[in-house]
């Protein structure tokens, strides 16, 4: 099994030799959720029991870099020597009291504290689970290898959504992720406190939704789940209005976030850079999707669709892939993309200094000649990838 060998690996180790003289130590979370799951472990999440975090860092500071990430967590980054891997995640036992809002609104403790105690604090109970470095030992006591196996995401605490709303997204997350079912009450405890996630800032939240995207999640699960668990009442202040749209289940991300903020009658541009905060090319091509998405019809001259979609992914390449587009656009960036048809500035080997030293024009006039040269090439009325022949083609119109 994955997870002994795992633990023979730590077994092994001098750091861990040294911690297990002084302390019990665990590895705990999601490593020993994915290693029952048998999917590689990159990140190795270890609690130290019986020492106080000070004592740990000094314990390991002859065997590599160790780092305090956050005093208030007491969590040590730490790499040993020559391991060429992810840092080691390594704690000491915590309760958390909230004190406030948002992520920081924690009081932390950890004198006296016990492994038990941590886990209970955890998410859910696939990741409320340690096992014992040194004696091979389980600790599950909320079951979280039972749910694991029926493919069941369960609250470990009844608070888990009061202490950190953002839990809501992020039991999303898990089960589009693993195509998990929520257990009831957890789905109902969700809905109950789904309003919190205001207090939840959008790089947050988008984080989670970025491990949908490209941690093969499904694109249907998570937005039935939103709408199930309240949260797009909680997002846009409405529930979801699903006129016009259909859930696909591999949406890649500009897709996603267009559906999500539709069914969610906001702009997705706006929402995605306003709310989520997130990064320039993306709001840009969501900004781009809103303004031509209606632009594009079977009935429409060939033409129009054409210059539609060549202007379109000259302001946003990224849509070249995008999923919610109609039919009529995916046919024409298949001509593009097998090379039948130009799909970006440059394709068409006649710049801008070309047609000045040949026609007699500046300005705004040479970028006039340039789109002329583009929509006719669009439609194939000359051989745009040979250079002459395209500057005869110009000069006779």
């Amino acid at each position: 099994m994955m997870q002994n060998t795992l633990i023979s690996e730590l077994r092994s180790q001098d750091w861990i030799k040294e911690l297990m003289k002084h302390a019990n130590v665990y590895i705990v979370g999601g490593c020993v959720r994915d290693a029952f799951r048998l999917q590689p472990i990159k990140d190795i999440d270890i609690i130290v029991e019986g020492l106080p975090i000070d004592d740990v860092k000094e314990l390991l500071k002859t065997f590599g870099r160790s780092i305090l990430a956050g005093q208030s967590f007491s969590v040590i980054k730490f790499k040993p020597r020559f391991h060429e891997g992810e840092d080691f995640d390594i704690a000491v036992p915590r309760v958390d009291r909230k004190i406030g809002t948002g992520h920081k609104g924690f009081e932390v403790s950890t004198k006296g504290v016990t492994v038990l105690e941590d886990l209970k604090r955890r998410d859910f109970t696939i990741n409320s689970m340690a096992i014992n470095i040194k004696t091979g030992e389980l600790l599950d006591p909320f079951n979280g290898k039972a749910d694991l196996s029926n493919k069941i995401l369960r609250a470990t605490d009844e608070h888990a959504f009061v202490e950190d709303p953002l839990r809501i997204v992020r039991a999303i997350q898990f089960a589009a992720r693993f195509r998990f079912s929520i257990e009831d009450n957890t789905l109902s405890m969700m809905k109950r406190n789904a309003h919190l996630i205001k207090e939840i800032s959008g790089e947050r939240i988008l984080e989670e939704f970025e491990k949908i995207l490209h941690k093969n999640g499904s694109s249907k699960i998570a937005l039935d789940l939103i709408e199930q668990s309240d949260l797009d009442k909680a997002l846009f202040d409405k529930k979801f209005n699903k006129n016009g749209f259909e859930h696909f289940d591999d949406l890649d991300p500009v897709s996603f976030y267009y559906v999500l903020a539709s069914l969610g009658n906001v702009s997705p541009g706006q929402f995605y850079e306003k709310r989520l905060k997130g990064e320039y090319h993306m709001a840009k091509a969501l900004r781009t999707l809103e303004r031509y998405f209606d632009k594009f019809d079977e009935s429409k001259p060939d033409e129009e669709n054409k210059w539609n979609v060549f202007v379109m992914l000259r302001t946003s390449p990224m849509l070249a892939n995008c999923e919610v587009l109609p039919e009529v656009v995916y046919k024409i960036i298949d001509e593009m993309k097998v090379g039948k048809i130009p799909m970006k500035m440059g394709d068409i080997p006649v710049s801008g200094h070309d047609i000045m030293q040949e026609f007699p024009i500046s300005g705004s006039e040479i970028g006039d000649i340039i789109n002329f040269m583009y929509k006719e090439a669009l439609m194939n009325k000359f051989d745009w990838k040979d250079k002459l022949k395209t500057m005869d083609y110009l000069k006779k119109q």
